[in-house]
């Protein structure tokens, strides 16, 4: 597995997050929050617009809390992720939670030059940090966007669920961890999540009762479906033709 991601300790810098930044709040125990930094820019710029003038992040910081271990902080309050080729091409860190320890993780979107996106976890463990990356789209100015982290299928394992380009290709693809990487278990064409320049993902994965379902936009735009995936086979429900953002957050909300 190639890793491109450089990353030291290092202490944060004070005064809080700047206009630039962009914060997620962590489990408040072990981790305080996870931020993007916006400088210094890339000393390369990856030069794709594809979330209008979202910032091409250089820099990820994990803040750590109260209840983090010297063991894998080094005595050090922030962990600093420095990029020294590509960059995190998202809208924000994503705090999630593995469930192969007590730790929480860091879901991120890291794309490079000649090679386009993939998505990267962040996993501070007992034993260290440790990256399990997917694989690289494969093209320059390729890029996915995330739909969440859940146990889709009910059987304990978490899935990590993403749309491989939304604009292009628009296949729902569901991975899960294996060692240091993630591996797909399964695909699903004709859907969507991002429209061209905005700088927000729509849908995610919402639990309304009945288990997770991903919130997702048909192809072309012209219906809201939900889609539940058992381990085998997916199945979709079309929930309107309304794809407005207002819809989505109907939808992530379980309203009507």
């Amino acid at each position: 597995m190639r890793f491109a991601l450089a990353f030291v300790l290092a202490l944060a810098a004070g005064g809080g997050a700047r206009a630039q930044d962009v914060c997620t709040p962590g489990d408040g125990a072990v981790l305080a929050q996870a931020c993007f930094l916006g400088d210094p820019p890339p000393s390369r710029p990856y030069g794709h617009t594809i979330l209008g003038d979202t910032p091409e992040w250089a820099n990820l910081t994990l803040d750590w809390g109260p209840a983090a271990d010297a063991s894998f902080t080094g005595g050090a309050p922030s962990l600093v992720y420095n990029l020294d080729v590509g960059i995190f091409e998202d809208v924000a860190p994503r705090v999630i939670e593995l469930g192969d320890d007590p730790l929480p993780e860091v879901l991120v979107v890291n794309s490079e030059p000649g090679q386009g996106a993939r998505a990267l976890i962040i996993d501070p463990n007992p034993d260290g940090v440790r990256a399990i990356a997917g694989p690289f789209i494969g093209q320059q100015n390729r890029w996915l966007a995330p739909l969440g982290v859940s146990d889709l299928d009910g059987d304990g394992r978490v899935e990590i669920a993403w749309i491989d380009r939304p604009h292009l290709a628009r296949v729902l693809r569901i991975f899960r961890v294996s060692g240091s990487a993630l591996v797909e278990v399964a695909e699903l064409g004709g859907l969507t999540n991002h429209r061209i320049g905005e700088a927000d993902i729509a849908g995610g994965i919402r639990d309304c009762g009945t288990g997770p379902e991903m919130i997702l936009a048909s192809a072309n735009w012209r219906e809201l479906v939900s889609v539940t995936w058992d381990g085998n086979d997916f199945a979709q429900t079309v929930l309107g033709p309304d794809t407005s953002r207002a819809a989505f957050a109907r939808a992530m909300a379980c309203a009507p």
